[in-house]
């Protein structure tokens, strides 16, 4: 094989596999974004009498029609305070939150997909916590137009 043929082969590989890295790359960063969502979520002091039971991140089309990815970081937690009382706490620390009662593992607080917690659910005193995360940031936005799940 000629030196010419080498580097041409070379070539080759290299886009190829930098191709299918790229293809790869784009669930993780998006779970990656998603994580982040959770993160900040659950950094917020907790109210007292509540504990964090599970935690959980989405990249996925969760709302709506049409096609997008939507970031959710999601805390199931057991608290003694009345649910207006975690509401509002929640409402006054973090934008786009909300506060509902957790009956059962599945989280149905979502439009699409079959989500859940491990966590067994075993009195009125769960709720979960939820988040969505914001793509604005150039490299969100592109890789969630690449996203399969957001289609």
């Amino acid at each position: 094989m000629t030196r010419k043929c080498k580097a041409v082969l070379i070539i080759v590989s290299a886009v190829v596999l930098l191709g299918h890295a790229f293809c790869v790359s784009i669930p993780v960063v998006n779970d990656l974004h998603a994580k982040k969502v959770a993160d900040e979520l659950s950094a917020i002091p907790l109210p007292e009498n509540t504990r964090i039971a599970e935690r959980k991140s989405i990249a996925a089309k969760l709302w709506g029609n049409g096609n997008g990815m939507q970031y959710m970081g999601a805390l199931l937690i057991e608290s003694t305070l009345p649910f207006e009382e975690l509401e509002k706490f929640y409402s006054e620390r973090v934008e786009y939150c909300s506060v509902d009662r957790q009956v059962g593992q599945e989280i149905t607080v979502t439009d699409h997909g079959n989500y859940s917690f491990n966590t067994e659910i075993n009195s009125d005193n769960y709720y979960i916590v939820y988040a969505l995360g914001k793509d604005d940031d150039f490299i969100i936005q592109l890789y969630s137009e690449l996203d399969l799940r957001g289609h």
